[in-house]
């Protein structure tokens, strides 16, 4: 299924503030502010803040069509400016610049949708949903969804990042501050937990932490670059108890697995060729640096997110929420790529061959514009512990747990997590 939510093109704007009889000029989020801009924000009082930061969120792609949204959250990050002001060096790393307005419109439609679905999800016996927040860097997700969902149905929300020191071990200055997450204000308790979803060890560690018991959850992933879409789509399919998946792929896979000849595969049977849509390349301070062409880029682009939302895995055995284990029926779900603008990015200048190359499935989607493509799956919860927590294979080590063989190759990495071979497993 794929569903496209198309919103205007916005134009750059700047908003004014007046504090202490001065007035001072903001850069929008296409701009870059200078040390005066600092200080004027450091200046200014609350409502001219939230001012600021609402004139940001205007002049984003994603406003035409999550306007409602933003202004809830604008007024969320208003209240946090009063909640941390006493703390400054705090509060100055949590807003730093642009960057709050534009993690926010960038995780809007995930937001959004996950909102719908905790408070549509279906609860009983006291059972309270789990969210998981993959790749969370810095937590302006999580901070926001702490606010955002329903109290009463969800019980926590983990950041995973491999960036966070482990627990009882000493943070290192690598290492995230965690001072902002650790605030007893939260709505909803937040928590950080570290993992390198490239490492088959790590994702199962998460999911036998916070998931043995079967608990409902949702899985959410904002700009996971190459494989660790992949990883993300591998824990969703490992746990019944996942209900939803936010996903927004980022980079494509690099050019070395195509160069080995590598095939992704899922649990559920499909697999494609590295070959289709890993790049020569990468991207470096938002500018795009390598041999791939644009129109190379979105054309692979479109095949990687098609065939990440062909590898989720849609229906659970015993699914259903209430009492799906004793019906034992198969419950299904429904898997959709949208499109939501939250970037401003490239058009291909034509389709022509995009279409011949991929056929007439891929004529819509080569039309569209580039890095917008959000993955949504809703399905029925299972109270059922991880796969991966429960079969035996995984005693031999990872190699033994997929479902699909790999041909062995020279001892060598290949960067995603899983054992070496030509078959990079995407399996349980």
């Amino acid at each position: 299924m794929i569903v496209e939510v198309e919103a205007r093109a916005a134009r750059p704007v700047a908003a004014c503030a007046v504090a202490k009889g001065r007035s001072y000029r903001f850069m929008s989020p296409h701009g870059h502010g200078s040390d005066d801009d600092e200080a004027a924000v450091t200046a200014i009082s609350n409502e001219e803040w939230c001012s600021w930061l609402h004139a940001e969120l205007r002049a984003c792609p994603a406003y035409a069509t999550h306007g409602a949204l933003l202004d809830e959250c604008c007024a969320i990050a208003a209240r946090w400016r009063t909640r941390f002001w006493g703390r400054k060096a705090l509060w100055n790393r949590m807003r730093r610049g642009s960057r709050l307005a534009k993690e926010l419109a960038e995780a809007a439609p995930v937001l959004e949708r996950a909102r719908l679905e905790a408070q549509s999800v279906k609860l009983e016996g006291g059972a309270r949903v789990v969210v998981i927040d993959l790749c969370s860097g810095f937590g302006y997700m999580a901070m926001f969804l702490s606010e955002l969902l329903p109290p009463d149905k969800v019980e926590r929300i983990v950041l995973v990042d491999k960036a966070w020191a482990r627990h009882g071990v000493e943070r290192r200055p690598h290492h995230i501050d965690p001072a902002h997450i650790s605030d007893p204000g939260w709505p909803i308790r937040l928590s950080t937990s570290h993992a390198d979803l490239k490492t088959p060890s790590d994702r199962r560690s998460l999911l036998r932490a916070f998931l043995s018991r079967g608990c409902p959850a949702m899985l959410l992933g904002v700009h996971l670059c190459g494989t660790l879409s992949l990883r993300a789509v591998d824990l969703f399919n490992d746990s019944p108890s996942f209900f939803f998946l936010g996903l927004k792929p980022c980079c494509l896979p690099p050019a070395f697995f195509a160069q080995r000849g590598d095939v992704f595969g899922s649990a559920n049977g499909h697999c494609f060729a590295a070959k289709a849509v890993a790049v020569a390349g990468k991207w470096q301070r938002g500018k795009w640096v390598g041999g791939a062409s644009r129109q190379e880029l979105q054309r692979k682009f479109a095949v990687w997110v098609d065939n990440l939302s062909r590898c989720v895995e849609c229906d659970v055995e015993g699914g259903g929420g209430e009492g799906g284990e004793e019906a034992g029926g198969a419950g299904r779900g429904v898997v959709a790529v949208e499109q939501h603008r939250v970037q401003s990015l490239w058009r291909l200048s034509s389709c022509r061959e995009t279409s011949r190359d991929l056929g007439t499935h891929h004529r819509r989607r080569c039309e569209r514009r580039f890095l917008n493509d959000f993955i949504f799956c809703s399905r029925p919860w299972a109270a059922l512990a991880p796969r991966s927590a429960t079969s035996a294979a995984h005693a031999a080590g990872p190699e033994a747990s997929g479902t699909l063989a790999a041909v062995p190759a020279p001892n060598r990495s290949n960067g995603a997590g899983v054992h070496d071979g030509t078959l990079v497993e995407l399996g349980r």
